[in-house]
């Protein structure tokens, strides 16, 4: 499940942008970066890497200015993108998102995923069209994130519910569901095993470990560090659980 606002303003950023390229060839300011030769085409799939245009000019000495700016910004990278990902990259510079982005077309399918790193860049593309050389990508990724997850004193059935005591209205009921869920048993004698992870005060495993999962500066959400998915938004118990099962049984 995904937070309904969350996937409205996906769905809009993604007509914006669909909008300007078939009006305008673009958006408003478009920079396309040539494909590697090296890297073919894969029928039926078209992947962009949208670069903001406020990142373009952004003052480092200015604070906040250049946030979520990323030295994406360079054809080189874009190339060896394109070759660790196994399908030809087309950076767009553009308006329509505030930070880094990968737009993923497959077939009659379309998804806006973030790019803060390959590794999400490849999981975008794996989960909408199941591309192999992406999967392979973000499953190297996944051990990673299993060795790492180990050091905060997690096993391969943890889950990690990130939170927020912060200006987060619905973390309170959240809260809630995750304090039942941890009271329950998903086999005989043994409960669910959650860690939680509190925005405003613990956040590293998320920055250390789970950088390469989609969305992970929103909360609440459960994420599964065995799958690379995630539960975001407001959750009830049963969808909790059922969540939580599944991550167990990867």
């Amino acid at each position: 499940m995904m937070d309904y606002r969350f996937a409205a303003g996906v769905l809009g950023v993604i007509c914006l942008i669909l909008a300007g390229f078939i009006v305008f060839g673009g958006t408003v300011h478009t920079e396309v970066v040539e494909f590697n030769n090296t890297v073919y085409p894969v029928e039926d799939l078209t992947v962009y890497y949208l670069y903001p245009l406020r990142c373009v000019d952004c003052d480092l000495h200015v604070q906040g200015e250049c946030d979520y700016c990323t030295s994406y910004y360079d054809i080189r990278l874009m190339d060896l993108i394109s070759q660790e990902v196994g399908t030809p990259v087309q950076f767009k510079v553009s308006d329509a998102v505030s930070k880094p982005a990968v737009m993923v077309m497959y077939e009659d399918k379309a998804t806006l995923g973030d790019a803060r790193t390959r590794y999400n860049i490849a999981h975008t593309i794996c989960l909408l069209s199941g591309l192999e050389k992406s999967c392979q990508l973000f499953e190297s990724e996944l051990e990673r994130v299993g060795s790492c997850v180990e050091g905060y004193g997690l096993g391969e059935d943890s889950i990690v519910y990130h939170t927020s005591s912060g200006n987060c209205p619905i973390c309170e009921s959240t809260d809630k569901v995750v304090d039942e869920l941890e009271g329950l048993e998903y086999d005989d004698g043994v409960v669910y095993d959650v860690y939680t992870a509190d925005h405003a005060v613990n956040k590293e495993i998320l920055t250390d470990c789970l950088q390469a999962f989609d969305r992970t500066e929103y909360a609440p959400q459960l994420l599964c560090p065995a799958t690379g998915k995630d539960l975001t938004g407001d959750f009830t118990l049963s969808e909790a659980r059922e969540f939580a099962d599944k991550c167990i049984e990867a």
